[in-house]
């Protein structure tokens, strides 16, 4: 067997004041080429200094392929540095994976580092790759691939979503573990994990309609417990971060998770990524109380306007009342720390919904001490998503190319050619919105940042209180 090799790119700004998290579609991709005995190796751009020289001396043993993976976003820029390495130093082909290429394969075929695109998800997918390249056999109908042919691009069917439960647990030990432990949610060593994949909502802002089909799919109960179980006893682990983007959509699964966690006595914490306002308003005191007596501390909301119009232009299927509603109700379980997260510069928006929006924010924090909110992420037109269809080609930007759409910066989202001051104002909200709560104090590992966030706190939560965003001298120090 020879070996395959797999490339975590850099995510930019992002690893400058956080601690990255484990690379776990890459762990789930080679799941069935690990369990084979295939040897792997992954090269992590965010924590390895001498990656590059790493990756040359990898290619000396002509592996199968290099894989990639890559979100939209400077993640492409990592990945085209260490693709350029590859088509210096071997022929081995370049394979590009995750959601970018997944939505837009022919574009990412165009560039010349790219070989071969695997659309979707990679456990079937990437183990058949692997297998037909190894014995030099054809790539044509294989499913979830798209490959070049002398310079023409050949399409094959799309692969149908895996069953969760028919696969073994990601192999964790192709990494090193303290690499990506890290502070979150003011808990220290915490570890990504993943229970369920897919969200049969239409967000309109979202890609995941486009990438996961609105399917949402989930591991038994049993088989959560077993894997957290595993963590613990192997690893030392006690606190998990599931990074589903619908960890609540059965309520059974998650009562019987969470019983399953108690009665095994499993002394841990447990915070979640994918938390809808409307799936929790069902859930009754009974669940949230159980939900506590398992560890579950923190919950991620996507509300991303105060304003309704810009809700139900969005598709958000939430009203501003009931986030307030669901706020006050998470106030009465002091050990549940809500985090709310909010997007601005939405086509048509305007000052007074932003305006909604901020005011929202302070209220969250003022009824809930333990509320958090999400820095304000600037909207940017994803292709394909209904909201995109709407935003004009004057104040939004889209990539033509791989390499620009490396620059879809998402802290970025608006031409400079838009009015400067609403502009301006964006940025100030933004930054308002970052050191606004302890985001920095249980988020990062930096101490200086931890530092610079308390410090500036009742700066920023007076500016978001009162909406004061016209005069900011501290703006330009602390983007610096």
């Amino acid at each position: 067997m020879k070996r395959i090799v797999l490339i975590q790119p850099h995510e930019g700004v992002y690893n400058k004041v956080l601690k990255p998290w484990i690379p776990l579609s890459l762990l789930s991709t080679v799941v069935k080429l690990d369990a084979e005995g295939w040897p792997i190796s992954i090269i992590d751009q965010r924590v390895n200094a001498d990656w590059s020289q790493d990756l040359v001396a990898l290619l000396s043993q002509q592996p199968v392929c290099v894989g990639i993976t890559s979100m939209t976003g400077s993640q492409i820029l990592g990945g085209l540095k260490a693709a350029r390495i590859v088509k210096q130093y071997s022929k081995v082909p370049v394979v590009w994976g995750g959601v970018h290429s997944s939505i837009f394969p022919t574009l990412t075929l165009k560039d010349d580092l790219v070989d071969i695109v695997v659309r979707g998800e990679g456990e079937v997918t990437f183990y058949e790759l692997v297998k037909r390249l190894q014995e030099g056999h054809s790539l044509d109908g294989l499913q979830g691939v798209w490959f070049k042919r002398d310079g023409q691009i050949v399409e094959n069917p799309e692969r149908d979503f895996i069953n969760m439960d028919d696969f073994p647990d990601v192999p964790y030990h192709l990494v090193n573990l303290n690499d990506y432990l890290h502070q979150f949610f003011g808990q220290r060593r915490v570890l990504e994990v993943e229970s369920s994949r897919g969200c049969p909502y239409a967000c309109a802002f979202c890609y995941n309609p486009l990438y996961g089909k609105r399917k949402w799919r989930a591991l038994g109960a049993e088989n959560v417990i077993g894997r957290i179980q595993t963590l613990v006893d192997r690893n030392k682990v006690r606190c998990f971060h599931f990074i589903d983007d619908g960890f609540f959509i059965d309520k059974d699964r998650v009562r019987q998770i969470m019983e399953g966690i108690v009665h095994r006595g499993l002394e841990i914490k447990l915070g979640f990524q994918g938390a809808r306002i409307d799936t929790l308003r069902k859930m009754s005191d009974e669940d949230m109380n159980s939900l506590c007596r398992a560890g579950g501390t923190f919950l991620q909301f996507g509300v991303e306007s105060g304003s309704p119009r810009i809700l139900q232009l969005i598709n958000k299927q939430i009203e501003v009342g009931e986030v307030i509603e669901l706020n006050r109700r998470l106030a009465r379980f002091p050990s549940l720390i809500p985090y709310y997260n909010f997007m601005c510069g939405f086509p048509t928006e305007t000052r007074e919904d932003l305006f909604m929006t901020t005011s929202l924010a302070w209220q969250l924090l003022a009824e809930n001490r333990q509320a958090m909110i999400s820095p304000f992420h600037h909207y940017k037109p994803y292709p394909g998503t209904p909201l995109a269809k709407i935003a004009t080609d004057e104040n939004y930007i889209t990539g033509k190319s791989l390499e620009e759409w490396g620059h879809f910066d998402w802290t970025e989202g608006i031409k400079h050619e838009r009015d400067k001051s609403s502009l301006r104002l964006l940025k100030n909200v933004e930054m308002v919105s970052i050191f606004a709560d302890r985001k920095m104090e249980s988020q990062s590992d930096s101490r200086l940042w931890a530092f610079l966030g308390s410090l500036y706190r009742p700066i920023a939560r007076l500016r978001l209180r009162h909406n004061i965003y016209s005069f900011m001298p501290e703006g330009r120090l602390l983007r610096h």
